[in-house]
Order: structure tokens, then C-alpha cells, then sequence
């Protein structure tokens, strides 16, 4: 048995492991989904070029690579890390990488998004897939370590423990991770001290690029940012039966009061005694298992333990995913019906269902509850739901999730443009420090403004009077001052516009004029453009519409292009438009690229 805990903090404290940063980052569809009716209508006409039903197209972000794949949206994550890696020595190419994918499927994805975004340098072998799919996955696996290429891993499971490649300078999260033990593991791939031999100067911390929220998910705070309200599952259910607890105080139920409290007492006395931070709660938690500790709980109390007590839930040792959403779902279905929202049953019953129809009818721990099963998927158990009905659900079925299959669905293959919408972690400041983007900027306008009320140069922006550089100077040097250290290049990278200076910023702030998105300059140019040309038949249109769909993606495009799906799908380009047309479209399209 180990003497002491020795945590990932002092290692790095003490030299022995490198420390990381994190950005995180997700793109429009991973937050929205896809749903066709939300679709632009010359993506909808795309869709159903592809001959795709339109109506199948109802999916949230948490579908992608689930039940749909859709190539826009791996092309963002590629050129999302290709633009905010950590470089090697030369400056060009990433520092080594590994990619960790949801499924073998996926990684080919990903592999084949470097393929169309850097083809120049995929032939020298930059990305590559290791897994246990792939022949030669150990020749692979060797290369990687001991040579120049690859230098991106895709990899599903295979890499992510169990590997000591001491170079890797970049880990990308491309899929949600529910197990901590697992994400501290895929961590660690990254933590190793290294010297590069080209420069001789050592590896002073990694960079992590999260693209699913699991540092939220599991309630971590990268450079101490403040804490996400996601909660980890048995945190939330924890929280859930303390309101349960509640409420059935409230109509005097006893019996079922006694047995939530022991559902209560059994979480707690899962924790592990040993994790450092449990520790300074053993003494509360002892109490806590005693019955009448729970009998005389006032707000204050309750209070206590849905904010001090219930986080360290998230500590809980192998939890069992299917199991413990199916106690969620149940007992938030028990608070919807003790509190009355009988306008939330239905869909909460749907899901249940669904869920007991995965259960397999094979094998006998599932038959020797059949009867049950069918009667409580049935319509006459939910007519007259009550409590009771409720916890015997619970009770018989939670356990037995354990089997429950995954749902057979056909994966429909989509070909949209994705970009990143969020992009949450920004550094600034001559430490290094780190905030989420989003706040950051909150912050920065507030400054802003309180600035104007007694700065004369700002005063004078205001007015609309011009300023010497003196005083932009001046103005510069004011405003990149502890703590937020606010500099044109941040600014930039805040609201995603490398092309504007100081002074745009602040007009922008002061309300003087609007910034707008990069994305959303590109898309009104080319409908300039086309009001231009009158001329333009709709089939014209439709073409331009297409290449500004691919500008957007930031994708150069050449006449070769042009001849290629999804453009020929519309059209031959030299049948639509004459050579000087032709020339004129390009040269108008690739300067947004430039």
C-alpha cells in the first residue's frame, strides 16, 4: 500500500511531470446539431442532391459520430488544431500529437479531413491511424515514436494508456470521456518531461484541445477559471434525491423517506476514504451514516449537502454509465411526479421505454423479469403511475441496465461546412494567464467603459476626433495593465478578428461602430457580389452560393476544383460561366482565403 498520496500538482511542483493548458473549443453544430430546418435553403438543396430525406435530419451536437458524421464539422476540429497547436522548433508543422477519436469509423474520418484540408502534407506521412483496426498498427506505433512521421496519432483506445512517448506536445480531445480514471490516464500521455535535442530547451508544459466539454464534465477548472455548471453524473443524482428527500417530507411519507435516505447514505459510503479530498469530510460523512443524522435536516442543512457534500460524488469509483442514467432518469421522474409537473411525463416516459426496450430478451437475468418488463412498458402502467410504481421500476430494472444494448441506427453521412463557433481559453499576460474567452471579453468591455467615463482619450474616440499615434500609445500602454493585461493581439484572438487594430476594438465596445464575424463579411460580400451581376441566371447563383460554402471553410479553390463534386453536382463550370467570368469569380473568391 502506498505511504502517502502523491498528487499531479506537486509532481509538476517538484519537476517530476510537465503541467498543461487547455482550450476548449466546439464548433456550430456540436452546440446547435443539425436540424434541417435550421439549414440555409442552398444547404438543404445540397442534402437533397445527396438524396437524403430531409426529415431524417434531426440531430443534436451529441449525435455527431453517433448517429450521423458529418465531414464539415471533423474539417473545423482539424484546422481548429492545426491553427492553434503547439509547433515544433521549425515553427510549421505540429509538435507531436495524439488524437483521441470515439471509434475507428471516426478516426478514418479525421484522417480523411487531413487528407482534403493538407494533402501536401499527408504525402510526407503527417497524420496517420493507430489502432487495433489498422495492419501494421505497431509498425505505426514505432514510427511515431522514434520518427520525424507521423506526427499526429489518431487513435481510438490503443494510445490512450499504457504509452510513454515523452516528445508529445499536443493531445486533442475529439470524443466525450466518462470515466476520470480514464481522462487523468489520457492525460498522462502528455505529462512527460522531454528535451528537444534540435534546441536543447525543455518542455515546459502541453497543450490540451478539448472539443466535448470533458474538463467541464468533470468539473475541472484549467489555470483556475471558474467552475462549469456541468454536473458529473452521480453528483446529480445525488442533488436529485436530495429534492426527492424533500418533497416527500413535505407529504409525510415515511416509509419512502427512510428508504431515499438509505439510498443517500449507500452513495456516501461509496466514496473513497483515501482521496484527498474526501478526506477532510470523513468525520461529517460517519455522521451522515448514522440515521439520525437525516431526521432533523433544515434548508441550511440541505443546503450544505447539495453544495459541499454532493461534488465529492464525482470522486465515486466505478460507476457504471447505463446504470447510474437510468437511476437519474427514474428519480427525476419521481420529482417531477411528487412536485405535479404532469406536463413532463410523457417525454420522461418515452426515454424510459426506450431504455427498457434495449434490454436484451435472451438472457435470463432479463427473462426472469418479463413480465414485469412488459407490463411496465406498458400504456396501463403509466395511466396510473405512483410513487410506488415508480421505485419498483427502479428497483427491478436499474441493476440490469448493465446489459442494455446500444440502439441500432444507420449512420447518415453528411458533406456540410462546420466552423468552430466557441472558442473559450484565451492566454494574455506576461505569466501566461489564462481565461475563458467569453468572460474575458466581459471583462474587458466593463473596463472599457469604466474607462471612458474619466479618460480623455477615449472621450476624444468618442467625440469622433482622430488620434495621434502618441495617444494610441498611450491609450495601449493604459489598457495593458494588471490584471487583464488587454493588447491589440488578444483582442484579436478574442473576437476572431486578426485583421482589425486597437482602435476598432474600442469603437466596437463604445457602440461607435459593429464588428461583425469574419463568416458573416465573406457572406455578405458574395451577395454583393452577385447583386452586381444581375445577369446571373439562378442555376449562376447557386454555383457562387456553393463556392462561398467553401470559402468559409477557408478553402482555396482553383477551375480544377470547380469541375469536382458538390460543384459539378450544380453544373460544368465552363458551361455556366465564359473564361473571363470565370477568372474574375476565383479572383473575387480566393482573397477571403488570402
Amino acid at each position: 500500500m502506498p505511504t502517502f498520496y502523491y498528487p499531479y500538482a506537486r509532481a509538476v511542483e517538484e519537476g517530476y511531470l510537465v503541467n498543461y493548458r487547455a482550450l476548449e473549443a466546439q464548433t456550430t453544430f456540436q452546440l446547435q446539431g443539425i436540424k434541417a430546418g435550421q439549414l440555409p435553403p442552398e444547404l438543404q438543396r445540397q442534402i437533397k442532391e445527396q438524396g437524403i430525406d430531409l426529415s431524417e435530419l434531426n440531430f443534436e451536437g451529441g449525435d455527431l459520430e453517433q448517429r450521423v458524421t458529418n465531414a464539415g464539422t471533423n474539417d473545423a476540429l482539424v484546422k481548429e488544431f492545426m491553427a492553434k497547436c503547439r509547433k515544433d522548433a521549425t515553427g510549421t508543422l505540429p509538435a507531436k500529437t495524439i488524437i483521441f477519436a470515439m471509434s475507428h469509423r471516426h478516426a478514418v474520418e479525421i484522417w480523411k479531413s487531413f487528407n482534403r484540408l493538407y494533402p501536401d502534407l499527408q504525402k510526407r506521412g503527417l497524420a496517420e491511424v493507430i489502432d487495433s483496426h489498422m495492419e501494421r498498427a505497431d509498425r505505426t506505433l514505432d514510427d511515431f515514436k522514434r520518427k520525424n512521421m507521423p506526427r499526429v496519432a489518431i487513435s481510438v483506445d490503443m494510445l490512450d494508456t499504457g504509452i510513454d512517448v515523452p516528445v508529445i506536445q499536443n493531445l486533442v480531445f475529439a470524443k466525450p470521456v466518462f470515466s476520470q480514471v480514464k481522462f487523468w490516464q489520457m492525460i498522462g500521455r502528455g505529462t512527460r518531461l522531454w528535451t528537444d535535442p534540435q534546441t536543447g530547451e525543455k518542455k515546459a508544459d502541453f497543450l490540451i484541445i478539448d472539443f466535448w466539454n470533458n474538463f467541464a464534465y468533470f468539473n475541472m477548472n484549467p489555470e483556475g477559471e471558474i467552475a462549469s455548471p456541468t454536473e458529473p453524473l452521480p453528483v446529480r443524482l445525488f442533488r436529485l434525491r436530495l429534492e426527492k428527500l424533500a418533497l416527500l417530507r413535505s407529504q409525510e411519507q415515511t416509509e419512502a423517506i427512510a428508504a431515499t435516505i438509505t439510498q443517500l447514505q449507500q452513495m456516501l459510503a461509496q466514496l473513497p476514504t483515501d482521496n484527498i479530498n474526501v478526506r477532510p469530510y470523513l468525520q461529517e460523512l460517519a455522521e451522515l451514516a448514522k440515521v439520525g443524522a437525516w431526521k432533523s435536516l433544515d434548508e441550511a442543512k440541505v443546503e450544505h449537502l447539495s453544495t459541499a457534500i454532493a461534488p465529492l460524488l464525482r470522486f465515486l469509483p466505478d460507476i457504471n454509465l447505463p446504470v447510474m442514467t437510468f437511476e437519474v432518469k427514474i428519480d427525476r421522474l419521481a420529482v417531477t411526479y411528487l412536485a405535479g409537473q404532469v406536463d413532463l411525463l410523457d417525454k420522461q416516459r418515452e426515454s424510459i421505454t426506450e431504455d427498457l426496450k434495449l434490454l436484451p430478451a435472451n438472457l435470463p437475468d432479463i427473462q426472469a423479469q418479463w413480465e414485469k418488463l412488459a407490463w411496465m412498458k406498458s400504456a396501463k402502467f403509466w395511466q396510473h403511475l405512483s410513487y410506488d410504481r415508480i421505485l419498483s421500476l427502479q428497483t427491478t430494472f436499474a441493476p440490469l441496465m448493465r446489459f442494455r444494448q446500444r440502439p441500432r441506427r444507420d449512420l447518415i453521412e453528411l458533406n456540410l461546412p462546420d466552423q468552430i463557433a466557441t472558442r473559450r481559453w484565451v492566454i494574455y499576460g506576461p505569466s501566461g494567464e489564462g481565461a475563458f474567452a467569453e468572460n474575458y471579453r466581459e471583462q474587458v468591455e466593463a473596463r472599457v467603459k469604466t474607462l471612458a467615463e474619466q479618460h480623455p482619450t477615449i472621450q476624444m474616440l468618442m467625440r469622433g476626433e482622430n488620434l495621434s499615434d502618441k495617444e494610441i500609445e498611450s491609450l495601449a500602454h493604459t489598457l495593458n495593465q494588471s490584471d487583464l493585461f488587454v493588447t491589440e493581439d488578444v483582442l484579436r484572438e478574442v473576437y476572431d478578428r486578426p485583421d482589425a487594430i486597437l482602435i476598432d476594438f474600442l469603437r466596437h465596445i463604445l457602440g461607435l461602430v459593429q464588428i461583425t464575424s469574419q463568416e458573416e463579411e465573406i457572406s455578405t460580400a458574395f451577395e454583393e457580389f452577385i447583386a452586381a451581376h444581375p445577369g446571373f441566371s439562378a442555376k449562376q447563383i447557386y454555383f457562387l452560393r456553393a463556392m462561398r460554402s467553401a470559402i468559409l471553410r477557408r478553402t482555396r479553390l482553383t477551375v480544377h476544383d470547380l469541375q469536382q463534386p458538390p460543384f459539378s453536382r450544380v453544373g460544368a463550370v465552363h458551361g455556366l460561366f465564359e473564361e473571363a467570368e470565370l477568372e474574375e469569380i476565383l479572383n473575387f473568391s480566393n482573397q477571403f482565403v488570402a
